[in-house]
């Protein structure tokens, strides 16, 4: 009986995408640099936006080969909708939002974690949702938002009992490095407009509802789940292999 071919995949794989991109980035910057000066003066913004997008994607490319080297990666998982919908959005974000670091780094946590099936079967599309609203967060919104996990995760604020606006502020404030109430104050409206703060209470606004998870929406800590999940995918093993 002869044996049936392998079926395999048309797509280009996710390697090859990532590398015709970043060849695309380097020539395009190269032909910039051969334009006249004043080519340089009305686009700076954007070579620098697109120098950095292109140091974003060769870190995303190494540590996908990482990740599919270390068999983190099962097999067919580059041809499903939802890979293609994750790695579009992270594409789109270097290519249409001028990315920092704080922002790039969420997105390539939740598109690897992904990947790993770890937390989501590959047929949920939970992943791109993920992506799209992160692509809508500045920075400081999700440094706020991390801070609030973090501090969620333990139980001095549970002892404490404080649920004024200001005992939150303070302990986020510190937590994200971001040192002053009044800035966390305006990533926190954000945050509460995008559903992932429950909203302040009394006419004043000087009370919140810290819940069971610090004023996060279910929807905020499944997220931030899913992004620390990252974290824990790459821990260091130790020396004693334990």
């Amino acid at each position: 009986m002869a044996r049936k071919p392998i079926k395999r995949s048309s797509s280009p794989s996710t390697r090859k995408i990532l590398s015709t991109t970043i060849q695309r980035v380097t020539a395009g910057l190269a032909g910039v640099a051969s334009s006249k000066r004043e080519d340089w003066f009305l686009s700076l913004g954007r070579i620098f936006q697109r120098h950095r997008g292109r140091d974003f994607l060769r870190q995303f490319a190494e540590e996908w080969d990482m990740y599919v080297d270390k068999g983190f990666i099962k097999p067919g998982y580059e041809d499903t909708e939802q890979h293609k919908v994750c790695l579009q959005e992270l594409l789109d974000c270097l290519d249409k939002d001028s990315p920092d670091k704080v922002r790039f780094n969420v997105l390539k946590k939740i598109f690897l974690t992904a990947a790993t099936e770890q937390l989501s079967t590959r047929e949920s599309v939970l992943p791109g949702q993920f992506m799209r609203i992160c692509r809508t967060l500045s920075s400081g919104e999700i440094l706020v938002l991390l801070a609030a996990y973090r501090i969620s995760q333990g139980d001095d604020w549970k002892a404490d009992k404080d649920e004024s606006a200001r005992y939150w502020l303070g302990l986020v404030a510190t937590e994200s490095g971001l040192v002053y109430d009044e800035l966390v104050t305006t990533y926190e409206t954000e945050l509460i407009k995008k559903n992932l703060l429950t909203s302040r209470v009394y006419n004043d606004g000087s009370g919140v509802r810290l819940g069971s998870h610090f004023r996060m929406t279910k929807f905020a800590l499944d997220l931030c789940e899913y992004i620390q999940k990252y974290d824990a995918t790459n821990e260091p093993t130790p020396a004693n292999g334990t």
